[in-house]
């Protein structure tokens, strides 16, 4: 089992830039695979918060600042909302992150949900159905234009005409894309387009949901003839520390819930450390007591 953490692209990490570099030059030095951000252009679950606790960094800004600061760790958004930009444009921004790091990117896709955001950033907020299905067409151009040379695309939402992006990525095929998917038509869309599963334990992937969902998950793979790699992204919190959202659980425990996530069919986990403050102290006893049963 492989192990990955996260920090938010939102306040209040993103009042301190540096603190991004701290975080994952420790995380490299504890051998943690890979080190995720969120991505997000207004921060979630907050429509009430004063202006600036808006405060965000742009997701592939900041992955291609970390790039050029860290060496071996694998580098990856969880997760990017696919519809909230043109698939040529992120396209070229993941590929110019995985030549800067060479080779260490995972592109984290999902159809995106906050209302909000779309509104102020895409301009509107269309259906489920719609944004999957825009999600597909983004998926499909992002890998054509990572791999072909030239590439004419006429899609239902986007197109392409003798579109060229240089220089390819450095993994071959381009970046794995996991797929943030909840819903059934998201978990269909995984085993037909993408290379990886991480829902979040925060947006709805309890254990109860983990254990139903992966084996669902695993016959349309099946089906499709694909392989995936099978993640899970949540938070540990300190005894007595709140959290706005569900957490994977207390930190006391976290060898057990790693345990039981595993034996649901998850080989890879993305964890998140509460209180903020005592992220790295937490990081540390993770990498320290939890990581080593794993191994």
């Amino acid at each position: 089992m492989k192990f990955g953490v996260l920090a938010f692209n939102w306040e209040p990490f993103s009042y301190t830039p540096k603190l991004y570099s701290e975080l994952a030059l420790e995380a490299e030095k504890l051998g943690f695979d890979s080190f995720f951000v969120t991505d997000h252009f207004m921060r979630p679950h907050a429509e009430d918060v004063a202006t600036r606790q808006h405060s965000t960094l742009e997701a592939w800004t900041l992955l291609a600042y970390l790039a050029a600061k860290t060496n071996t760790i694998r580098l990856g958004s969880c997760v990017t909302p696919m519809p909230l930009r043109r698939p040529q444009i992120l396209a070229k921004m993941v590929a110019t992150v995985d030549v800067i790091s060479e080779g260490r990117v995972i592109l984290g896709a999902g159809a995106g949900w906050d209302r909000r955001e779309f509104e102020v950033y895409a301009g509107e907020y269309r259906g489920a159905e719609e944004r999957v299905e825009m999600t597909r067409e983004s998926i499909q151009l992002v890998k054509r234009l990572w791999t072909d040379e030239e590439v004419t695309f006429e899609g239902k939402y986007y197109k392409a005409e003798n579109a060229v992006l240089e220089p390819k990525p450095v993994q071959k095929g381009g970046p794995p894309v996991w797929m943030g998917a909840i819903h059934k038509k998201m978990l269909r869309l995984t085993a037909e387009v993408a290379d990886g599963w991480i829902p979040g334990r925060a947006v709805g992937a309890s254990l109860e949901y983990y254990q139903k969902a992966a084996p669902t998950l695993k016959g349309y793979a099946k089906t499709a003839g694909r392989g995936l790699t099978y993640a899970v992204m949540g938070y540990f919190v300190a005894e007595g520390a709140p959290t706005a959202l569900p957490a994977i659980g207390p930190m006391s425990k976290a060898s057990e819930l790693v345990q039981k996530y595993r034996d649901c069919g998850c080989e890879y986990l993305v964890a998140v450390f509460f209180p903020i403050q005592n992220y790295i102290p937490m990081m540390k006893k993770f990498a320290e007591e939890v990581v080593p049963s794993f191994s």
